[in-house]
């Protein structure tokens, strides 16, 4: 799992902090007994409320009516065109608006190849506002995750392979027309067999070559392995939150980068493993650096040694 990080200078990012709340951190908390807007239209606040809570006393509401999809979706019947730093800040500046609240919080995933790895993986980040401060806060994690390939299908038993692979019934699924001559034609959020059977019938009929296109639900409410990250991303934002800078005492003191060059264990050449965490503010200029523990890096990892 690794962390990720924003890059304008208001946005902070970390890995999550230690509280250093002098007593009850609840009580101490500027957050404690205020209302956080999440804007989701998705179940979020169910992974992320408890942290909240736990760490800040702070509660979690979600605006009635929002349309967070206005900003793009995974099935593409709205094109995703916000980065997902942006598509997260719009979507908790709409809930903020919505609630005419000074605090909110968003979400926005993505799939495919991970930056620097290229291996097929997803991509969580979840943001912090808090306009009292002007400061914005980031979490991301990101993991290894395959999820199978759109499948073609005429009937049930075409879909198979794929449903044996997601744990269908806990995992959804979402069914289109092959061929567009009903491009609004998108079932999502299909969980029995009955309807997976119904919605493939109706796709395929749909279609101009009688064919449906089955494929994996990825909203939080119909994907268990999303809201397994969202629920530690809401832990170590919640932490994050409830650790004041040491210079000015804004919360959300921590990780915001990396400062790479660990040496070889073999030759002694700067490698582009981590040496040390960098810890900042998202208000004022303090900063400091947290040695990693390993003091030499492996020689796989060595342009010299292993170029």
């Amino acid at each position: 799992m690794l962390s990720v990080t924003s890059t304008p200078s208001n946005v902070a990012a970390a890995r999550g902090g230690v509280s250093h709340w002098a007593g009850s951190e609840q009580a101490r908390s500027p957050y404690y007994q205020h209302v956080v807007a999440f804007g989701t239209m998705h179940g979020k606040e169910r992974q992320v409320a408890p942290a909240f809570t736990e760490f800040l006393g702070a509660e979690l509401s979600v605006p009635v009516g929002i349309d967070t999809d206005q900003f793009g979706t995974f099935s593409g019947d709205i094109a995703r065109v916000l980065s997902p730093v942006d598509a997260a800040r719009a979507k908790a500046r709409l809930a903020m608006s919505a609630a005419d609240s000074p605090y909110a919080l968003a979400s926005e995933a993505t799939y495919g190849p991970l930056p620097g790895l290229g291996l097929p993986g997803h991509e969580e980040l979840l943001l912090f506002v808090d306009d009292t401060r002007s400061i914005e806060i980031v979490e991301g994690q990101r993991e290894l995750h395959d999820f199978p390939a759109t499948l073609r299908a005429r009937t049930l038993a075409d879909a198979e392979p794929l449903l044996t692979r997601i744990n269908f019934g806990m995992q959804a699924v979402i069914v289109r027309s092959a061929q567009g001559e009903r491009p609004d034609l998108i079932l999502k959020g299909i969980t029995s067999l009955a309807r997976l059977r119904d919605a493939i019938r109706e796709a395929a009929e749909g279609s101009a070559d009688g064919h449906a296109l089955v494929e994996v639900d990825l909203r939080a409410h119909h994907n268990p392995s999303r809201r397994i990250v969202l629920t530690a991303l809401g832990h170590r934002l919640a932490r994050r939150l409830a650790t004041p800078c040491p210079g000015c005492g804004c919360p959300g003191y921590g990780r915001t980068s990396t400062r790479i060059g660990l040496p070889c264990a073999t030759c002694g050449w700067p490698t582009d493993l981590a040496t040390a965490d960098i810890h900042s503010c998202a208000q004022c200029s303090h900063r400091h650096a947290a040695p990693r523990p390993e003091a030499a890096a492996d020689p796989r990892w060595c342009d010299c040694c292993n170029p």
